[in-house]
């Protein structure tokens, strides 16, 4: 501390005490002032070496009466120059409030009993202070004393930088703590007696509590019954005994009451006392849970109606199957196929087709008995499984009532649709006894229904079975048919009626099945057609009736003209124009002798194209014919526009001719049609004289059919047309 005075002067401050001779004096004052005044010495020299600076301020004029060394470097400057200087000066903080606050403290204490006490209570704050070139955490704690009656303030400020700086780290390590306990997405807790010590927000928010509510309250508010609460504790602090995790998944309850999936996993802090301090980790998994019910049930269940689907319908089916075989009762399964229901996806669009199917779905269900069981397939089929019949004739009745139910129109987003089905019966025992071949006989069944106008029901039969078979031998042949040269031509004559000449052959082809013998065009031209091997058949037919064509030219005779026929698929999905052109050109036919033979469906179908392909098909010089006129959509519009050469009359007019008055007025009808339109006609089918004569009575141009020769395979027939020659006079075979 700096002294207020020095050892010199001591002398006459002993000489100035009142009363006291010099003998009194060294005998009984002097030693006590001395020790006094060592002591205050010590106490000096204690303060000035502290860390603390310690500073008394004149409250009255606000100047500094004394301070320590300590605070020269805290202010950079020898303390000397300071005593005396106004407090302010010092920058310590705002100063200006530090002695408001301590003279209001004195100012209250002189009106109350504190009045003579020497202390009041202390103050302290922590201030920010630039020191020399660093800057300074400072404590300062400041408090009112009174010395021989007069007010002082005594400042103690103390360096707490590092502390502070420590204090700020920690803070900082909590805050990043809590940020991140309660951001986590998982509730966090510690319990201890399985009460709540601590927690996070997320936590509170997973059981619905209010931020802080769950400290200190008891986990049984979070089960819903006591039996649940006890089970689940004993079995979870036996198990994080001895250092051990536990986990389980439970339904635990909200704060509202309600219930929800939880996952929870928890571990003690001293394994030795679990009860005293376990952590656990708490989360919501109900949105996992519902997604695994969903999950579950859709592998069950289809996904647009909720109907059952194929994998629960076999298990339901199995189920029925071990009731009625001890029951004596029979299982029916039918495949229900929606007609036409492709059109009305395309007419409705997307989502009001699905509408559709949900309402159809509904429909049928509301006929069902609770025993019976609708399973939706794909896309329009459905399936109906109908248990422990006493008797199959029962499915008939229903399937009319069913039927009749669909007819009612239903409304979908404002527009009246109808629709039926068509359906392929299964019994069990009869038919099947296990779930694969029972749908595929059923499926069988539905395919013949389809066949036989739609709208209707069959029962499967063994012939089915037999065609299926057939069909799959068709299948899987035909391009090992066409790689293997399997396929051959037989040709058909065509007569001119007037004077009997050979003008034409119409090809046809053959299949020489090495398993099946030989295998018509009725059998597997639909099946080609499905596969698309119809379009390389075709071009094969092209290629080699042109080349045959080529030979007849060489036997001597009038070469008659190739008649070839085209299917629908040769014009929708090959390059027609190609094929032809290419098989003229491999064989050198000239074109006028190559006729092609196009079907009605042909025609109506992409009118504008087929018109543009027919056109330059004209050009190339070919001949074009309709097969199979008056069995289709016979129009004059088309005739007029598609510039044909001939019609040929369907065979199931020409086989009634004789006998039949309506056949044979559609016969006339045709051929003076086809003459007022400057068309020529070709009856095919023709196997008597009397249909003969009748046609030649009619103005028919040409005919083909039994009654001059069969199909005749390319050597026979070249064979006839050597004999049909004029100069052999042979008019018929």
């Amino acid at each position: 501390m700096v002294k207020p005075s020095d050892g010199d002067d001591w002398g006459s401050r002993k000489d100035s005490i009142i009363g006291l001779g010099e003998r009194s004096f060294h005998k009984s004052y002097y030693p006590q002032l001395r020790q006094n005044m060592d002591r205050l010495e010590r106490f000096r020299t204690l303060l000035d070496r502290t860390t603390d600076f310690v500073i008394l301020v004149d409250l009255g004029a606000g100047t500094i009466v004394d301070a320590n060394v300590a605070l020269g470097r805290v202010v950079c400057k020898p303390v000397e120059t300071v005593i005396g200087r106004p407090f302010a000066e010092l920058g310590l903080g705002d100063t200006a409030h530090v002695l408001q606050e301590l003279r209001r403290e004195v100012g209250e204490a002189r009106g109350s009993a504190q009045a003579g006490s020497a202390e009041s209570p202390g103050h302290t704050l922590i201030i920010d202070h630039q020191c020399c070139d660093s800057r300074l955490s400072i404590e300062l704690t400041y408090r009112v004393t009174v010395l021989e009656g007069r007010p002082y303030g005594v400042m103690v400020g103390r360096d707490v930088t590092e502390r502070q700086r420590s204090l700020e780290m920690v803070e900082a390590l909590l805050a990043e703590k809590d940020a991140l306990l309660d951001n986590a997405l998982v509730g966090i807790v510690m319990l201890r007696q399985r009460k709540i010590v601590s927690c996070n927000r997320r936590y509170e928010e997973i059981y619905g509590y209010p931020h802080g509510s769950l400290i200190g309250q008891t986990t049984r508010a979070l089960y819903d019954s006591d039996a649940t609460f006890a089970a689940l504790g004993e079995e979870a602090y036996g198990g994080i005994g001895g250092g051990g995790n536990f986990s389980a998944t439970l339904r635990m309850m909200r704060a509202d009451g309600s219930t929800f999936w939880c996952e929870l996993a928890g571990r003690a802090i001293d394994p030795e006392r679990p009860d005293e301090g376990s952590i656990w980790i708490v989360s919501d998994i109900s949105e996992r849970k519902r997604a695994e019910e969903k999950a579950r049930f859709l592998s069950y269940h289809d996904s647009l109606t909720g109907l059952p689907n194929q994998v629960l319908l076999q298990d339901r089916l199995q189920q029925s199957i071990a009731f009625s075989t001890k029951a004596g009762t029979k299982v029916a399964l039918i495949v229900l196929d929606l007609d036409r229901f492709k059109k009305l996806n395309d007419f409705l669009g997307r989502t009001a087709a699905d509408r559709l199917l949900i309402e159809i779905a509904a429909r049928i269900s509301e006929s069902l008995r609770g025993t019976d069981t609708l399973s939706r397939q794909s896309g329009d089929e459905f399936v109906l499984l109908l248990a422990n019949l006493a008797e199959p004739d029962a499915i008939v009745t229903f399937l009319g009532e069913l039927m009749e139910r669909l007819h009612e129109p239903f409304d979908i987003e404002g527009k009246e649709v109808t629709t039926s089905l068509s359906a392929g019966i299964v019994i069990y025992p009869e038919d099947g006894a296990d779930f694969a071949t029972l749908l595929k006989k059923a499926d069988m069944a539905m395919y013949r229904a389809k066949e036989a106008g739609r709208n209707t029901y069959r029962f499967f039969n063994d012939g089915m079975n037999d065609d299926a078979v057939e069909q799959v031998m068709l299948h899987a042949g035909l391009r090992r048919g066409l790689e293997n040269h399997q396929f051959v031509l037989h040709y058909q004559p065509q007569i001119n009626i007037a004077s009997g000449e050979l003008i034409g052959a119409e090809a046809l082809i053959r299949w020489k099945h090495p398993d099946l013998g030989v295998v018509s065009p009725g059998r597997f031209i639909p099946v080609a057609e499905e596969t698309g091997l119809i379009i390389e058949i075709g071009d094969w037919v092209l290629r080699e009736a042109c080349r045959e064509a080529v030979r007849w030219q060489t036997l001597g005779a009038a070469a008659p003209t190739v008649a070839v026929n085209l299917s629908a698929l040769q014009f929708k999905r090959g390059n027609i124009e190609y094929s032809v052109a290419r098989a003229l050109e491999e064989s050198g036919l000239d074109p006028a002798m190559l006729e092609l033979e196009l079907t009605e469906s042909i025609l109506i179908r992409d009118t504008e194209n087929v018109l543009a392909t027919v056109k330059r098909l004209k050009l190339m010089g070919v001949k074009l014919s309709i097969d199979d006129f008056g069995t289709g959509y016979s129009s004059l519009a088309y005739l007029k526009r598609f510039e044909v050469d001939k019609l040929k009359i369907d065979q199931a007019f020409i086989r009634g001719l004789a006998t039949e008055q309506e056949d044979a007025a559609i016969v006339r009808a045709i051929i003076q049609m086809a003459r007022s339109l400057g068309l020529r006609t070709i009856a095919e089918g023709v196997e008597t004289k009397p249909v003969l004569d009748l046609l030649h009575l009619y103005h028919c141009d040409e005919v083909q059919g039994y009654y001059y020769s069969p199909p005749l395979p390319a050597r026979e027939f070249a064979a006839y047309l050597a004999s049909s020659s004029p100069s052999n006079g042979n008019g018929r075979r």
